[in-house]
């Protein structure tokens, strides 16, 4: 299975959990710091902040994995400040997202909303408008690196690294990974068996989904490679087909939202008309991501990773 070296933490299936448990979350609690103050450069990159909300979700994912080699205040600490960094990353990675689409550019998965002759005039404008916004919407992603830096983020990640050497734990992570995969796994069909009834619903179920793929990461090294890479392709799968939805979702959201401020003016039309576009577009994607997520479907993921968990990988 290809993966990334940023995320990558060399060792085996035999080495005590906690020694795997420590070098994971200084890689993963590095790069967090890493790219938050990349976001905080004043040439705004939206790669930067994409990476960071990306860093925030697989760290996130990392705390619970070992989450029962870690004393739970000492998790909940980081836990809290890593949602506050990656909420506040969210925003602008949104608009990021849509000065994409409305400027015209290519982008992985993004498709432009009709043209109207209306729609096409307030383009400009709405574009400008975005700029100023993005700028805004980066002030607390600084705040949020001040606030950290003068709490001690990194004095504050030695000891929680403390905290996992001296957990004592010398079970091998071969052993711990299978037993804690499989309650991550549990809880993810939790979610992939309910009936998805509304928007929020596919949301949650594309959540659970990315923090199994992270799961994947993690425990790479306990389970046959090309096994777990049938079952990170099928995991890709899902959540490319979930995101056409929640993309065409959120503009909608958001494009709604503008129009009805007081300050929107002669844009209030070209902001319907968009709106419009992106729930069609988004209902579409709704409705073919429900009918290629059949039950069917979902069992056989079941089945494929049932198959991964019986097997070792070989030493």
């Amino acid at each position: 299975m290809k993966r990334s070296k940023t995320w990558v933490v060399r060792g085996d299936a035999e080495t005590p959990v906690a020694r795997v448990a420590e070098r994971t979350l200084r890689k993963r609690l590095e790069t967090v710091w890493s790219e938050l103050t990349a976001a905080c450069r004043p040439r705004h990159d939206p790669e930067s902040v994409h990476r960071l909300r990306v860093a925030t979700r697989r760290t996130l994912a990392a705390l619970m994995a070992f989450r029962g080699l870690i004393p739970s205040k000492r998790r909940e600490w980081f836990e809290k400040r890593l949602r506050t960094i990656r909420r506040a990353a969210g925003d602008t990675r949104d608009l990021d997202v849509l000065t994409v689409r409305l400027s015209g550019r290519s982008a992985a998965g993004a498709v432009s909303p009709p043209r109207s002759a209306r729609a096409d005039r307030a383009r400009g404008r709405l574009v400008a408008m975005l700029a100023k916004r993005r700028e805004v919407s980066r002030r607390p992603i600084l705040a949020v690196r001040n606030e950290l830096r003068a709490g001690d983020w990194a004095g504050r990640v030695e000891k929680l690294l403390d905290d996992v050497t001296a957990s004592g734990r010398d079970e091998s992570f071969a052993s711990y990974g299978r037993r804690r995969f499989r309650r991550l796994l549990d809880r993810f069909f939790l979610r992939a068996d309910r009936k998805l009834k509304n928007a929020a619903d596919i949301h949650r179920l594309r959540i659970e989904g990315k923090k199994i793929r992270y799961a994947v990461e993690i425990f790479a090294a306990v389970f046959p490679e090309a096994e777990l890479a049938a079952c990170q392709a099928a995991l890709e799968e899902l959540q490319k087909t979930l995101g056409e939805f929640t993309d065409h979702a959120a503009a909608a959201d958001r494009f709604r939202r503008w129009a009805r401020e007081k300050d929107v003016g002669p844009d209030r039309h070209a902001l319907a008309e968009l709106r419009l576009a992106e729930d069609e577009q988004a209902d579409e994607a709704r409705r073919a991501f429900l009918k290629w997520w059949r039950p069917a479907r979902r069992r056989a993921l079941r089945r494929r990773f049932e198959r991964t968990l019986r097997n070792r990988r070989p030493a």
